[in-house]
C-alpha cells in the first residue's frame, strides 16, 4: 500500500511517489473494472504494454458489493451517453452524406433524360436525312 512518508525527496505534498523495478515514477490510475470499480492505484507507465507488471492499490474495497456494483452501473451509463453522442455524431454525418448523394443522384438522372432525349433527336435527324444508323 502507499504509505504517508515526510522528510524524503520523493515526497509530492502528502504522499510518496514510488519507482518500480524499471526506474520509472509510478502514475496514479483508476480501475474500471466490475470488480474494482473507481478503485485507484498505482501503477508503472510501462504496465499497460504489459512489460512491467507491478501495480498497488491504494483503499481498501468499497464497504458493499451494493456500492460496488452501483459505481460500476454509474461509470457504465457515464460510457453509454458518451456513446451515444458519438452514435447521434455519426448519424448527422451519414444523414449529411445521404442528402449529397440523393442529390448527386437526382442530377445523374436528369442528365440521362437530356441524354435520351438527345439520342432521339439524333435518331430522328438521321431518319430525316436518310442516314443509316
Amino acid at each position: 500500500m502507499a504509505q504517508y512518508v515526510h522528510g524524503t525527496p520523493r515526497v509530492i505534498g502528502k504522499y510518496v511517489k514510488p519507482y518500480c523495478g524499471c526506474g520509472l515514477a509510478m502514475t496514479v490510475k483508476t480501475a474500471w473494472t466490475r470488480e474494482n470499480p473507481g478503485k485507484r492505484f498505482i501503477a508503472c507507465p510501462k504496465y499497460v504494454s504489459r512489460k512491467c507488471r507491478y501495480y498497488e492499490f491504494f483503499y481498501e474495497d468499497l464497504p458493499s458489493d451494493y456500492y460496488r456494483e452501483l459505481l460500476w452501473e454509474e461509470h457504465q451509463k457515464g460510457k453509454r451517453g458518451i456513446q451515444r453522442n458519438e452514435m447521434q455524431e455519426q448519424i448527422h454525418v451519414l444523414t449529411m452524406e445521404k442528402k449529397l448523394l440523393a442529390d448527386e443522384l437526382t442530377c445523374t438522372k436528369s442528365k440521362l433524360q437530356l441524354y435520351d432525349k438527345l439520342f432521339l433527336i439524333l435518331i430522328v435527324f438521321c431518319v430525316v436525312f436518310g442516314m443509316k444508323v
